[in-house]
């Protein structure tokens, strides 16, 4: 036998015996996991990110412990998240795993990054559960749930694991990692009748599940528990972001701080800022570094009168009981913690999540009488486009609220009433196999319907505009003003995204919407030069605000329809844009505001200036705005001297400029116009059965045929240009 012969023969030993020593190991696993099971019921729960997937978890593990006390539970979570405060801190065992969030199916770095790191994530769960040998695996979302389901589903299909999988979808739209998944588990424990669409086969309505300690305490009597002190006499206004804390509420809670000082005397806010430590935002940090910025000295020495604040609050049932109104986000967690206190709501939902789950959260508990909504808007702080809510605005709110006691105290009555109950009893009925709780208590009719997401709105709108022209509403195309004010506060969220392909969305929604309060904001966009990276540039970005959103801003300006000193100066600007396409765009658009620009010496001549752009498309719809603003001889002899242009584009656009500067009187028509039309070149390239110069000059022939003899004449002085 040769050499390599043997050599091959050693390795498929060597494979062989490999193979052999895994199966034997599989085997043995198998055998110690169905011993285990019989023995004891260990159970790993996974979810994590916020409080709202974690607290779920916990209260499903308080239910297994009731009915086993000696049941063993591990906690698979992501390091430097709220499970790792919250999970500590409810004494269960806790591990980590590499994960990260899904950045959807588009090809790019984040995405290899992401398959990585959920690849490294598998193999760290797979070890995970051979060693602990649950009976049960319960995750309750959040990106840290793909690779432990995965590795469960891996384990049960290589016959390795007698396992049940569960997975808790407390939204009523599930994320996109969720709904591949669900489609594996056993079962899918829903919180909302809409999502059971989404699993027909697996899916069952339980309502979310909250932990015991979540319950109504006399108002007395938890005052007494807490670590700080309240006033007697105080309604109490309990403000936060979940777990991690939101930006938008910490900060307008903070700048709503000045607007209720007024009323510190029968007011006590509590403030929950939340846990988040990332390099973009420190919750804590943050708070504290604009309480400095916005309050004064004087301000700043009675905040303890009427506010206390703290990163995370662990008896948060405590928090809920003193509290006359609760200022939060509207994820499923907070709400039917909420509702199971029966507690009234000021809800400001995140938008552009998946689904909008928020936003349909937040109007079902709105339309059930137990909340009302603000909206958080999109503008210009420190140079950067953010998400906010003014300060102001919320604490107006408030106080509105707090001065009708009769209308709170119906909001606490509809909020006691809003959500499922006996969610943890549904869920074990579900793990123990036990006959189902009947639905007496099911959830009232859903009162809203589902909303558009953006791309398909986009269409919707620009069909109707299409069809509508200048007479177009946007109202008549979405049908409820509700929903009308929703998209137009989404439209401005998009502008704070990193993605420009957002940004570029939100920007024609703005226009299609028409949420004319945003053109400050366009504007400031329109002339944003910040720069960008070498690399970006490589890709043909200029600025951060890329070519394609400014050509849409101005184009979003026509659609608005609105015209002022502010508009018209951005607009000047963008005659010198470096992209070709956003200098084009602002001449259709200079033409469109004509009425209000005819008689501008300066735009006249900015608009002759282009003639001389290196791009034919500029220089065409030059041509045509001079049409719509000279007032003078000048602008017609020029358009003349363009008789012969390389391009017959650039013709018929001069053409056509004269034929509105006849229309609009600034010319005669004339047998000496037309003589000096007629040396224009009337040919085209294009291989077409007619052409649109010929018809063009057509027209002016018969406008030229019933005019005088005047000929070119300058007209008196245009009237003063209008403003609007």
């Amino acid at each position: 036998m040769r050499d390599w012969q043997i050599m091959l023969l050693m390795v498929l030993m060597i494979i062989a015996a490999v193979f052999v020593l895994v199966g034997l190991c599989a085997a043995w696993a198998a055998v110690r996991w169905r011993k285990i099971a019989e023995k004891q019921s260990r159970v790993v729960l996974s979810g994590g990110g916020t409080g709202g997937h974690v607290n779920p978890a916990l209260a499903i593990a308080e239910g297994i412990r009731g009915r086993e006390p000696q049941a063993r539970f591990l906690y698979i979570g992501v390091k430097n998240r709220a499970e790792s405060v919250i999970v500590r801190k409810a004494g269960h065992r806790l591990r980590f795993v590499c994960s990260e969030g899904f950045p959807g199916f588009r090809f790019s770095l984040r995405f290899l990054r992401f398959l990585v790191k959920l690849g490294m994530g598998v193999v760290q769960s797979l070890v995970m559960l051979a060693a602990f040998a649950p009976k049960w695996v319960i995750a309750t979302g959040g990106y840290v749930s793909a690779p432990v389901i995965a590795a469960a589903l891996i384990l049960k299909k290589l016959g390795i694991a007698r396992i049940s999988i569960f997975l808790h979808e407390q939204n009523s739209i599930p994320g996109q990692l969720n709904a591949l998944m669900g489609n594996w588990v056993d079962r899918v424990l829903l919180t909302f009748p809409q999502t059971l669409s989404f699993f027909p086969k697996n899916g069952v309505i339980v309502g979310y599940p909250i932990r015991h300690s979540i319950v109504s305490i006399p108002p007395e009597e938890a005052r007494g528990k807490l670590s700080f002190s309240i006033p007697s006499g105080r309604e109490v206004v309990f403000a936060f972001g979940g777990s991690q804390g939101a930006r938008t509420i910490n900060r307008a809670i903070v700048d709503a701080l000045p607007w209720l000082l007024p009323y510190r005397d029968r007011l006590f806010i509590i403030h929950g800022m939340g846990l988040s430590v990332t390099g973009d935002y420190e919750s804590a940090r943050d708070t504290e570094s604009r309480i400095e910025k916005t309050l004064s000295g004087e301000e700043k020495a009675l905040l303890d009168e009427f506010y206390y604040r703290q990163d995370y609050f662990h008896n948060i049932a405590e928090i809920y009981s003193v509290s006359s109104l609760i200022v939060c986000r509207s994820g499923a967690g907070s709400l039917n913690e909420i509702s199971r206190i029966g507690k009234p709501a000021l809800l400001i939902p995140k938008a552009n999540l998946p689904g909008d789950h928020q936003v349909m959260n937040a109007r079902a508990m709105k339309a059930a009488g137990a909340a009302e909504i603000l909206y958080e808007d999109t503008i210009m702080e420190d140079g950067h486009l953010l998400e906010k809510l003014e300060g102001r605005r919320l604490a107006e709110k408030i106080i509105e609220l707090l001065d009708n006691p009769a209308r709170l105290r119906a909001m606490s009555e509809n909020s006691r009433s809003f959500l499922r109950r006996n969610a943890t009893e549904r869920i074990l009925n579900e793990l123990y196999c036990e006959p189902r709780l009947a639905d007496t208590d099911s959830y009232p009719p859903t009162p809203f319907r589902n909303l558009i997401g953006n791309t398909r709105l986009l269409r919707i709108l620009s069909a109707a505009r299409d069809r509508a022209g200048c007479r177009f509403d946007p109202l008549d195309a979405v049908g409820d003003l509700d929903d009308l004010q929703y998209y137009r506060h989404r439209a401005a969220g998009l502008l704070s995204h990193k993605s420009w392909e957002d940004r570029n969305l939100g920007v024609k929604l703005i226009g299609l919407t028409l949420y004319r309060e945003k053109i400050p904001t366009l504007l400031t966009m329109l002339s944003d030069r910040t720069p960008v990276s070498r690399i970006r540039r490589m890709f043909g970005g200029d600025f951060e605000q890329v070519g394609f959103i400014r050509r849409n801003i101005v184009q979003a300006l026509r659609v608005l329809d609105h015209f002022d000193e502010h508009v018209e100066k951005h607009l000047f600007g963008a005659l010198a844009d470096p992209y070709f396409e956003v200098r084009s765009q602002a001449c259709v658009t200079a033409a469109h505001f004509g009425p209000f620009l005819e008689g501008s010496r300066a735009w006249l001549n900015a608009l002759l200036e282009l003639f001389h752009d290196p791009c034919f498309e500029v220089v065409i719809e030059a041509a045509k705005a001079v049409g719509e603003i000279g007032n003078e001889p000048k602008a017609a002899e020029i358009l003349l001297g363009m008789k012969e242009s390389h391009y017959w584009q650039v013709r018929d656009a001069a053409l056509y400029g004269l034929r509105r500067l006849i229309d609009r009187g600034v010319v005669e028509g004339s047998p000496e116009l037309l003589a000096a039309m007629s040396s224009f070149i009337l040919t085209s390239t294009d291989f077409k059965p007619h052409f649109g110069i010929k018809e063009t000059f057509s027209v002016l022939q018969d406008r030229c045929a019933k005019g005088n003899n005047a000929g070119l004449r300058a007209l008196p002085e245009q009237p003063a240009r209008k403003s609007q």
